[in-house]
């Protein structure tokens, strides 16, 4: 489907169904597309078309069950330790096994339409940043995960980031909660 050496994800025929009590329903069908390297890829359509359930397919989120991937394979391109790209088929992973949580988080990741349902409403934006880096990023210690988390807001143009740090997620805009994200 693509060149791989510029690759970085590729979805071929993807297939996603729900089966619920009223029956079935196929929410993807067929889906295929390839995101090269500096490529960014619009994914537009209607309510329920599928967009967010090809996204969870990819991050490895889909709610198991009710759904269940049908068909298709889904491939990342991940450096190789400076050795050019490594193939690995997401869809042969384990969901919830440690290669996949490796991959999930630090390789790619998803940003929510409304972050304020997935960000922990009792704890602080910077805590919440700090769990990620600690979790990708080994021997870091608490003090530089959470300047890391400093950094990060800054760069994503969060104001006063240093004080910023220690707000809960209600006290961050929609768009502010985005960028966290």
């Amino acid at each position: 489907m693509s060149d791989r050496h510029d690759t970085l994800v590729e979805v071929e025929n993807l297939q996603v169904h729900f089966h619920l009590q009223e029956g079935i329903v196929r929410a993807v069908e067929d889906v295929s597309f390839a995101v090269k390297l500096g490529q960014t890829l619009g994914v537009i359509g209607e309510s329920g078309s599928g967009k967010s359930v090809s996204a969870q397919a990819i991050m490895g989120i889909l709610p198991m069950p009710p759904a269940q991937l049908k068909n298709g394979r889904i491939t990342m391109y991940l450096p190789n330790n400076g050795m050019g790209m490594r193939s690995v088929v997401l869809t042969d992973l384990p969901t919830r096994g440690g290669e996949f949580r490796a991959i999930r988080g630090k390789e790619i990741g998803m940003i929510f339409q409304e972050p304020m349902t997935s960000f922990s409403p009792v704890h602080t934006i910077g805590n919440q940043i700090m769990e990620s880096v600690l979790l990708h990023i080994p021997n870091i210690t608490k003090k530089e995960a959470r300047e890391r988390a400093v950094e990060i807001l800054g760069r994503v143009g969060i104001s006063r980031p240093e004080r910023r740090v220690d707000d809960y997620p209600h006290q961050f805009s929609g768009g502010m909660r985005q960028r966290a994200m």
